[in-house]
């Protein structure tokens, strides 16, 4: 039985971010950079850079607009139609916040050392969910710096972002000096990699921008495009969604296409090759466990599929894995066991394909059941009522 992941934040992530004002009055002189700086340190924000937010997204913000567009229009964004939805507001930021001056770029470090691995079988997943949802905990920090904002500048408006609003944040990042954009497409820090989670927060003040940028120290370096097990980052700083891991486990509804099965490999929830293999990481610093809570680093896929909807949603109450929903999850430990060979799971693999009543987890079980060897799993497909499992009857097993 796997431990509860609760979570004490009151927070809801707002899928378009957070503004926030006072009643006008006169803006304090002390809100400066360096002062948001000390704040941001104070509430335990590991660095902060100050971006100029340019007018219709122009000057410096160009080229990475440019970039986001061309990404959509070459359709890399795969099945995640809502960036092509809002590709309008993070070309101009000011279409989210009106009168932005300045971005303000907070990372906070989530690696924290590796738990020990169980013994047998067990799926990987990203090391941003091991614990506590980032949005949770990024989001509390953030709230406090914005109440001591207040408290200076009791007439400051913000836009809050952190990873929920139409924000190209590593852009921020990379011109408010927290990073360069690496081949990987993440945001690298020369001293703390790239295991960073990012918050945005769009200001109506003009603040003193952070020096120039790191320069891009990848080099000759492609050791994230030569590992990367799906050939996903199709050129440097580009990932192609539709061969992502992350994007197939964590984003994406529905069956898995035959074809991308295998090469999800063991990972059940996101991938981390192209940041395992970061030299960048190499030497970086853990974050305290304290603060994530690490439970789901190695879980047994199995766990997933031998516990009830009730069980798992308790269980999993305050973790980033309900992004994928329960229906993700099993599907994901589904195809992890069959890469697995796991024969051990085959009973309840069979179950699944005979009755669970989502098509999608019938169809991925009887894949799964015809992988590890049944007999029995294909003739049954073939006489479901709904073409998507009747499909895999005849899929050719690899």
């Amino acid at each position: 039985m796997m431990p509860a992941m609760v979570d004490d934040d009151d927070d809801d992530p707002d899928a378009r971010g957070e503004t926030a004002s006072a009643a006008p009055v006169a803006p304090h002189s002390r809100l400066d950079a360096s002062t948001l700086a000390d704040i941001a340190a104070s509430v335990g924000f590991e660095l902060m850079g100050i971006a100029p937010v340019e007018p219709l997204g122009t000057g410096w913000y160009a080229p990475h607009a440019a970039a986001f567009a061309s990404w959509i229009a070459d359709g890399h964004h795969a099945g995640m139609t809502w960036l092509a939805e809002r590709a309008a507001e993070r070309l101009v930021p000011q279409h989210l916040m009106p009168g932005a001056r300045s971005a303000a770029v907070f990372w906070l470090g989530h690696r924290v050392p590796d738990p020990p691995r169980p013994d047998g079988p067990h799926a990987r997943v990203a090391a941003y969910a091991w614990g506590r949802d980032y949005h949770n905990v990024v989001r509390k920090a953030l709230r406090k710096v914005l109440r001591r904002l207040i408290a200076i500048d009791p007439a400051v408006r913000v836009y809050m972002s952190i990873d929920t609003g139409a924000v190209l944040e590593r852009a921020f990042g990379a011109r408010g000096g927290v990073g360069w954009i690496g081949k990987s497409g993440m945001l690298i820090h020369p001293r703390r990699g790239t295991f960073g989670s990012l918050a945005v927060m769009f200001l109506d003040r003009t603040l003193e921008a952070s020096p120039a940028g790191h320069p891009d120290r990848c080099g000759t370096c492609d050791a994230c495009i030569t590992a990367c097990p799906t050939g996903a980052i199709v050129a440097p700083g580009r990932v192609d969604a539709g061969r992502c891991i992350s994007y197939w486990t964590i984003e994406h509804r529905g069956l898995i296409p035959v074809e991308i099965r295998r090469g999800l490999g063991d990972w059940l929830f996101g991938c981390d090759v192209c940041q395992d293999v970061c030299p960048w990481n190499r030497d970086a610093p853990r974050a305290d466990p304290s603060r994530w809570r690490p439970v789901f680093a190695h879980p047994d896929p199995l766990w997933f599929l031998t516990n009830g909807d009730e069980a798992l949603l308790a269980a999993l109450s305050g973790s980033p894995l309900l992004r994928a929903r329960l229906e993700g999850l099993r599907r994901n430990a589904l195809i992890v066991l069959a890469n697995q060979g796991r024969r051990d799971a085959l009973p309840i693999i069979e179950a699944f394909a005979a009755s669970d009543p989502d098509p999608v987890l019938r169809a991925t079980a009887t894949w799964a059941a015809r992988v590890l060897g049944s007999a029995t799993a294909g003739p049954r497909a073939a006489a479901d009522a709904e073409p998507l499992v009747r499909a895999e009857a005849d899929v050719p097993i690899a």
